[in-house]
């Protein structure tokens, strides 16, 4: 296929394929010049970024150690020195990553594996301390509370020894049987019994003196502090052995002399407590020592990171001047290239743009703005083989077509105007229909109002006749001053009053005209009220009434008196039914489901045969005798039930007779 050039996607490429070649010689050697620099950046960037990971690594590593060591030297229980040197292990463990990962002195670190070393050897020696304090406090707390016992049975054992003592003396001071005794002899006795007591007394101040010094010497932290106890306690230890050695003689001491001796042995040998305290409180001073040895050791480490970060900042200034001098070259060539590609497109868009192009494209958008502005008869004068020739063919097809198009909508409108004019007249044939069925409504409740007119005369006569006897009463009572017995009588005829009362206001409310709004209803109650409108007649005609239904009420939303207006007229059809039946019984049902509210009227009258059952909601059938109905009371029920959300069902009963059910939503 031979290409046409005289297209405007020729010129145009033509145009731009001459653009992208400067471009591309352009962008070449921009690439040229930026690849060094990149290459620079890319050196420096490497370096930099690895030295400042590696330092910022190091500082938080560091860091930590800081935190940790004073924490593993000033541990309390082994838990949580064990914790301290789990957490420093963890960080020598990441120091040791980090070196292998080139923060060594390849890295730029000089001299960090032996600090580092001398910080790993630091921690140890400094847990090696902590676990020897920890060793040496658990014995001091073990012997001290030996020596309490001790000192406690040291007591418990003295006070009846001094007591037998005083007795002693007080004993030998005195005449024993009123029998003369011979004075050199009393006064032995005398002197025994006293040195008797006084070594008991020293020794029991010794005893108290070495155990106060010692439990002092055991909480205290200063070193002269201790020797000076220590050289007091081996005074009062030397004093109680004298002591103890005057008692040797005397059996009953054997036992507090054991514990003394016992005592004595905490003040010096092996078991010392204040030798043990010097001990713990050297290592004490140790562990200071060497916790500042470590700080001494990470402030090396800090002076290490932060010499690499001034090398690498030095690094980094004399590349940044390199890439300085590429970039301003760059730029000079730049904008050289951007000045030529701007006369170029200037150039092309003053020959080609503004003189072929543009003008040939603004005369095509003109018509197509008239065209659109819905003017007829309008002429392209635009032609050629290019793009914009084949524009200006689409705009005149585009002409054509909306002529056409403007005919199609005019007859659209006009149609649409007919349809318009239907649909109101559909609607008012609606509306007319709804307010005839609601006539009819009306009507067949004033019809069944007059069927029961019979009944009603006589719900009214029954208690005007009982009124007219309690008023004849009460007057009477009231002649013979019978207050008590006439107002008894009033009582009455206020009761049938309100009697009366009630049933006028259930038929003012059943005739009156249905709401369009539906609202929640007891079924029950609605069925209950249709019901009482044939009172006299059930009884007149001996119906057995059978009414089932739950323990709780079953609400429905519905139009009472629509609703109430189908119930009596499917009670009234049923009493018709069993006209002739000699055991008429009525059985009225409300039940429900999850959700749906049932109410059933069943006869046992006569029945319907399928022919009757097929056309029973038809418009004025009826299956009674010439002037005892119209046939619409069915269809007005189906209709208003059917209105109301609901159905209703009439099928024959297997026994005999008719079962109608209303269902309808619960609420």
């Amino acid at each position: 296929m031979t290409p046409d050039f005289t297209s405007l996607k020729s010129k145009l490429l033509a145009a731009l394929a001459a653009a992208a070649g400067l471009a591309v010689v352009a962008t070449l050697i921009t690439n040229v010049t930026l690849g060094s620099v990149g290459r620079t950046v890319a050196d420096l960037a490497s370096d930099t970024l690895a030295t400042s990971a590696g330092s910022a690594r190091l500082a938080e590593i560091g860091q930590a150690i800081r935190v940790d060591v004073p924490a593993l030297g000033d541990a309390r229980t082994r838990f949580d020195r064990e914790n301290a040197m789990r957490r420093l292990d963890g960080h020598f463990a990441a120091l040791r990553d980090q070196l292998a990962a080139g923060a060594g002195p390849a890295g730029g670190f000089p001299g960090l594996t032996q600090v580092l070393s001398g910080v790993e050897a630091n921690v140890l020696e400094l847990d090696r301390n902590v676990s020897r304090r920890f060793r040496l406090a658990e014995a001091r707390k073990e012997n001290t509370a030996r020596l309490n016992r001790l000192h406690g049975d040291f007591l418990l054992e003295i006070d009846p020894l001094l007591v037998d003592a005083q007795f002693n003396v007080q004993s030998a001071l005195e005449t024993g049987d009123g029998a003369a005794v011979e004075e050199p002899w009393r006064r032995g006795r005398v002197a025994r019994e006293v040195r008797m007591t006084e070594a008991l007394g020293r020794l029991h101040a010794s005893a108290n003196l070495a155990v106060g010094m010692m439990l002092r010497g055991v909480g205290e932290t200063d070193f002269r502090m201790i020797e000076n106890l220590r050289g007091r306690l081996s005074e009062a230890v030397e004093e109680g052995n004298t002591s103890a050695e005057l008692l040797a003689g005397n059996a009953s001491t054997i036992t507090l002399r054991q514990i003394w001796s016992d005592i004595a042995g905490f003040a010096s040998g092996p078991d010392s407590l204040l030798d043990r305290r010097l001990a713990e409180s050297g290592l004490l001073a140790q562990s200071i020592q060497l916790q500042e040895t470590n700080s001494a050791l990470l402030k090396e480490l800090g002076d290490i990171v932060a010499g690499a970060v001034r090398e690498t900042g030095r690094r980094s200034s004399a590349a940044s001047q390199r890439i300085g001098e590429i970039i301003v070259g760059g730029r000079l060539f730049n904008a050289l290239g951007t000045a030529v590609l701007l006369a170029l497109l200037v150039l092309f868009s003053y020959v080609f743009v503004r003189g072929r192009l543009f003008r040939r494209l603004m005369q095509v958008l003109s018509s197509m703005r008239r065209i659109a502005a819905g003017e007829t008869g309008i002429e392209v004068a635009v032609s050629g083989r290019d793009e914009i020739g084949q524009l200006a063919d689409a705009v005149r097809l585009f002409r054509d077509r909306s002529h056409a198009l403007d005919l199609r909508a005019r007859e659209l409108r006009e149609t649409n105007a007919t349809l318009t004019h239907e649909v109101a007249r559909r609607r008012q044939a609606e509306t007319d229909l709804r307010e005839t069925q609601a006539e009819l409504v009306q009507a067949a409740k004033l019809a069944a109002l007059g069927q029961l007119s019979a009944g009603i005369a006589h719900e009214f006569n029954q208690p005007l006749t009982a009124m007219r006897s309690y008023a004849h009463n009460a007057i009477r009572y009231l002649d013979r001053e019978d207050v008590e017995k006439c107002r008894e009588k009033l009582g009455d005829i206020e009761r049938l009053i309100k009697r009366l009362s009630a049933s006028s206001n259930h038929l003012k409310t059943f005739a009156r005209r249905p709401q369009e709004v539906l609202s929640r209803h007891d079924a029950m109650e609605v069925l209950t009220n249709a019901l009482s409108l044939f009172g006299e007649r059930i009884a007149r005609e001996g119906v057995r009434v059978d009414i089932r239904h739950p323990d709780h009420s079953v609400h429905v939303m519905t139009e009472p008196a629509l609703l109430e207006q189908v119930l009596v007229n499917l009670v009234s059809n049923a009493l018709d039914a069993m006209g002739d039946t000699p055991a008429p019984v009525l059985k009225l049902r409300v039940s429900e489901t999850a959700k749906l509210a049932r109410i059933r009227v069943e006869d046992n009258g006569v029945g319907l045969d399928e022919a009757t059952l097929g056309k029973l909601f038809d418009p004025f059938f009826t299956t009674k005798p010439p002037g005892e109905g119209l046939g619409l009371g069915l269809s007005i029920s189906y209709n208003v039930i059917r209105d109301l959300g609901g159905r209703l069902d009439v099928r024959a009963r297997k026994g005999g007779g008719v079962m109608a059910t209303v269902e309808l939503f619960k609420s």
